[in-house]
């Protein structure tokens, strides 16, 4: 049984060596660089599963297809033989982790890397972002490899297919890996027209992570290596301001920065003026947002903190005012509907018809009381200051004109001291009003 044992194994063992001696006749072929004989041995010796018993095999095959890749005869097969190139490469590496025979086949990982850049190139010009994307992240691997095992790069990193897999990886929202890429040329100071956004890239990703090290890290860098760069002056909070057009991505990153400091007075400020805008001065067209109520308590939370943090700001409060004044005009609307509905039907009016009027004129002078309720805190402020711009200017005689009428309205309703009392702040006001025009 030994014998049997001992006879079977001399014969793979031959059987290697015959397949090692096939190996030389292509090997020596693509030594002299005569690729039609070298595909010609390779077409008929890999016909054998045998061929493929050493890594010798894949590498060889890595080689002739990463060349056909790269014929220009062949382009309708370009992406089948660059992949079949690269798997057979891959192979090749799961075999032999030493890859002891690359210095002789080492056009073969350049090869693929040649094929893929210029393929990942022409697909950016095509605009096929994601496709180019796949192809840069096989170049890099490749190009460290060849940078690695001093194949035909220099190094110490391949700058140029780096910082297209990092452009590549932030086009198709992979920022985990752009992060990954730019870090790489950030953090060697790579610099050059083109490179200034991957400082920008960095800055921007860690603002919105409300990562205080890396974002002041980067921006610092960027700064030094881009001094004339206005980008670099910006703060966090400009960053979450500015970063991003999406409502709800502003939002987000103005409630991080909240959350991390809740008294800035600018982040609360800033994220009351955002949805403000929002729920108050929506685009032609545009549909109240769903959790517009969810949106109001976020608001009004933000624009008081903002107020109780710096009370000589006269912002949060005017923007208050502002709110409860567009809620009021639109409960007016409707009172003013419920008043004509009985006004169309005269003698006929229903005790229902003046209940629905009656709510209607609460619901209002309830809306209008909050407007008052903060127009009253910004007159007392703008009533104290020595000297008023003409924006303060403005700003007072919208708001005595908007306590007149409010005055004026609930005191047609108003008996004996009460009447009395709002008569008189009514007459404040619109001496108040009409004396800045």
């Amino acid at each position: 049984m030994m014998k049997k044992t001992t006879l079977f194994a001399a014969i793979l063992l031959l059987g290697s060596a015959a397949y090692a001696q096939k190996y030389e006749g292509i090997k020596g072929a693509l030594l002299i660089n005569n690729i039609p004989e070298a595909h010609k041995l390779y077409d008929k010796e890999s016909a054998n599963e045998k061929f493929f018993s050493k890594p010798e095999g894949y590498i060889i095959k890595s080689y002739i297809l990463a060349f056909d890749a790269l014929d220009s005869a062949k382009v309708a097969d370009a992406d089948k033989n660059r992949e079949a190139a690269l798997e057979a490469f891959k192979k090749y590496k799961e075999a032999d982790p030493t890859m002891k025979d690359l210095d002789t086949y080492k056009n073969a990982p350049y090869q693929l890397y040649a094929s893929y850049f210029n393929s990942g190139v022409a697909d950016i010009n095509a605009k096929k972002y994601e496709a180019a994307y796949a192809k840069f992240k096989n170049v890099v691997e490749l190009s460290d490899l060849l940078i690695e095992k001093k194949i035909n790069l220099p190094g110490p990193i391949d700058t140029n297919a780096i910082y297209y897999a990092g452009v590549l990886a932030e086009t198709n929202k992979q920022m985990d890996d752009a992060v990954k890429y730019n870090t790489r040329l950030a953090d060697r100071k790579i610099t050059g027209q083109n490179y200034e956004q991957v400082y920008q890239s960095l800055v921007r990703y860690y603002a919105g992570k409300n990562d205080d090290a890396n974002f002041e890290k980067y921006r610092q860098l960027g700064k030094e290596l881009y001094p004339q760069s206005e980008f670099f002056n910006y703060n966090k909070l400009d960053f979450a301001i500015g970063s991003s057009n999406n409502f709800d991505e502003k939002v987000a990153n103005l409630e991080k920065i909240i959350a991390a400091t809740p008294d800035d007075y600018k982040a609360n400020l800033a994220l009351g003026e955002a949805i403000f805008e929002k729920l108050n001065r929506a685009k032609e067209g545009e549909e109240k947002p769903a959790n517009a109520a969810e949106l109001e308590t976020k608001m009004l939370a933000a624009l008081k903190k903002a107020a109780s943090v710096n009370a000589n700001e006269l912002q949060p409060t005017l923007l208050m005012g502002d709110h409860y004044m567009n809620k009021a005009g639109i409960k007016e609307e409707a009172m003013r509907n419920a008043e004509k509905e009985m006004d169309s039907k005269g003698a006929k009016v229903t005790a229902a018809d003046k209940q629905k009027y009656a709510d209607a004129k609460k619901a209002y002078v309830a809306e209008y009381a909050l407007a008052a309720e903060h127009f009253e805190k910004a007159a007392e402020v703008l009533g104290k200051l020595p000297q008023l711009d003409n924006v303060q200017k403005r700003q007072y005689r919208v708001i005595a004109g908007n306590l007149a009428q409010y005055y004026f309205f609930i005191g047609q309703d108003a008996t004996g001291a009460t009447k009395t009392k709002y008569s008189a702040l009514e007459k404040k006001y619109d001496t108040l009003y009409k004396s800045m025009k």
